[in-house]
Formats: structure tokens, C-alpha cells, sequence
């Protein structure tokens, strides 16, 4: 898989990352600088991490992931994959649960 994306800091700063008690998402920025009372991406039912993720695909400024042996699939395509959790959805889904977690790290480090 590939991405053609250009993200800019900014960007991933103000994605959604996790999920308030009342279901609001928090961002990147409000979960690392206000350390808010929250549900994390794994403490999410399947049905909320598609959703967050449908969210972080949403928000992106251009969205194009190229699939060997499937082609390049569009933001419309992606999100649909996602929430109806294809084979593709669910890997899109692991990617973004592995983008959190690198981000949420190198954030706290002082790296981002």
C-alpha cells in the first residue's frame, strides 16, 4: 500500500485520535497537551474504530492509497470499505490504529 498524501504537521495534529466519554473525538493536540478523560482506540467498539478511522480520512486534505494487484482506491472507496470492514477496510483500520499510536508517541517525546 501506498499513499500519496502529503500531511503536513498540522494535519496530524488536528485528527481525531481517540474518543471522549460523551462520543466527541479528540484530536491529537487535546489528547497530548489537556490529557482529557478518554477512550482509546482499542478501548473502542469495532463499529467506533470505523468510525474514527472514517474520520481521519475524512479530514485529510487529498486522499489516494494505491493497493498492488487492486489499483488506487479514492476517499469515497475507502470510506466504504471501512465501514462495511472488507478485507481492505480492516487493514486500512490496522494502518490508521498504528498511525495513532506512533503519533500519540513521538508527540509525547517532543517529535512531532
Amino acid at each position: 500500500m501506498t499513499t500519496k498524501a502529503t500531511e503536513t504537521q498540522e494535519d496530524h495534529w488536528s485528527r481525531p485520535v481517540a474518543m471522549d466519554p460523551d462520543g466527541q473525538w479528540l484530536s491529537l493536540r487535546e489528547v497530548v497537551e489537556e490529557e482529557p478523560a478518554r477512550l482509546s482506540f482499542i478501548q473502542l467498539s469495532p463499529e467506533q474504530q470505523s468510525e474514527l478511522v472514517v474520520e481521519r480520512i475524512r479530514q485529510r486534505p487529498k486522499f489516494d492509497v494505491g493497493i498492488l494487484g487492486i489499483g488506487i482506491l479514492d476517499r469515497k472507496r475507502a470510506i466504504n470499505e471501512v465501514r462495511t470492514r472488507t478485507s481492505i477496510g480492516r487493514t486500512l483500520i490496522e494502518i490508521e490504529h498504528r498511525m495513532i499510536r506512533m503519533l500519540l508517541e513521538r508527540a509525547r517525546q517532543g517529535n512531532l
